[in-house]
């Protein structure tokens, strides 16, 4: 200090003194926090979450698979010409209905009428012809061979008969079955070949439903089980199961099955997109809000509940049914708390406050 003026001497004093009161203000400070604050000593453990719950209780549920599939035609026939000739007139447009044996298109008959008049007087005379042999025959006026040709003869021109009323009768082609002209291929006055393809007819009622049914669900299927279709559109139609494959496809291994349903009217066509609902035997399910569900560490859909110790629960779901009133759900106790409010911020084993929601159920 004997080098230092008396200004320098007593800065040192101030600084002194301001170090020793700072320090006694750090000495002997609680480490307790203001109330309502936590310390950085808590555990999140210790802060207690509150969720909102609802009583689930579990209620009858007819239980069973929903596949998706197609609408199919029960029946599709391709008409192919018989004869050749001219298409002589068109009767039916694509889209009609036709009945069963309605002529729908008309091939020009040319000299098919002239030849078979002439077939049946041939069998006529042949039919004389034969008689007057076996009567000869019987008398011993003319031999075996020559009655044997005689019948040859006869049996000849009634196949000439029939052939040529055949040929007459395809020159009108009718409908094979009650349903509708789907495709037409060809035009008044185009000429046609034997085997050409002319158009093709389509049944639609019953109109058949095909989906696929997994190996784990094929054994609850069976001939005659009833069935309920629902269409893109929301419409719903009833069926019977009326095939399931006997082999599985090698690819998918699944395994075929269809259902038929009445389609008086016509309305549901062919390829249209369909729900099909088999139902397996009557059970219990939970109906829940799509909105409680969650997902497990693991990846697994399910929801959480509230156990009697207000510890958080996880549940793994299989859902049934979804549609506007809710999802049905199985593989929950036939009763818990269900959490509806909060499942998103808290973990399986945490301990929370439950609070039942109003109007929850």
């Amino acid at each position: 200090m004997a080098g230092l003026n008396k200004a320098q001497v007593t800065a040192i004093a101030i600084i002194a003194a301001g170090a020793l009161w700072i320090g006694s203000g750090m000495i002997g400070r609680e480490t307790n926090p203001l109330p309502g604050v936590p310390s950085a000593s808590n555990s999140q453990a210790d802060v207690i979450t509150t969720v909102r719950i609802a009583k689930s209780q579990a209620q009858p549920y007819q239980s069973g698979v929903i596949l998706q599939g197609r609408t199919v035609a029960s029946r599709s026939v391709d008409l192919r010409s018989e004869v050749s000739g001219r298409i002589e007139k068109i009767l039916v447009d694509r889209g009609q209905l036709v009945k069963q044996g309605q002529e729908m298109i008309l091939i020009a008959v040319n000299d098919r009428e002239a030849r078979l008049d002439q077939a049946r007087a041939a069998l006529s005379q042949r039919e004389m012809q034969a008689e007057a042999a076996r009567q000869l025959a019987k008398q011993s006026f003319q031999s075996q061979v020559k009655l044997a040709e005689a019948e040859a003869q006869l049996a000849q021109a009634k196949a000439d008969v029939s052939r040529f009323t055949l040929d007459l009768a395809n020159t009108r082609i009718k409908a094979p079955f009650d349903g509708v002209l789907d495709t037409r291929l060809i035009d008044e006055g185009a000429l046609l070949n034997l085997g050409d393809r002319i158009g093709t007819v389509v049944d639609l009622d019953p109109i058949k439903i095909t989906a696929q049914l997994s190996e784990r669900n094929v054994g609850d299927a069976r001939l005659g089980l009833l069935a309920k279709i629902v269409l893109t559109d929301g419409k719903t139609l009833e069926g019977q199961v009326s095939y399931i494959a006997s082999v599985s496809d090698p690819n998918t291994r699944t395994f075929t099955i269809e259902v038929l349903a009445p389609n008086s009217d016509g309305k549901v066509l062919s390829g249209l997109a369909a729900q099909l609902r088999l139902p397996f035997g009557q059970n219990t399910a939970h109906r829940i809000s799509p909105s409680v569900m969650t997902l497990s560490d693991e990846g697994k859909i399910g929801v959480k509940s509230v156990d009697d110790e207000d510890r958080v629960k996880f549940w793994p779901v299989e859902i049934l049914d979804d549609g506007p009133e809710g999802t049905w759900v199985s593989g929950l106790p036939d009763q818990l708390s269900l959490i509806v409010v909060g499942q998103e911020y808290v973990a399986v084993g945490q301990k929370v406050s439950p609070v039942v929601a109003e109007g929850a159920s």
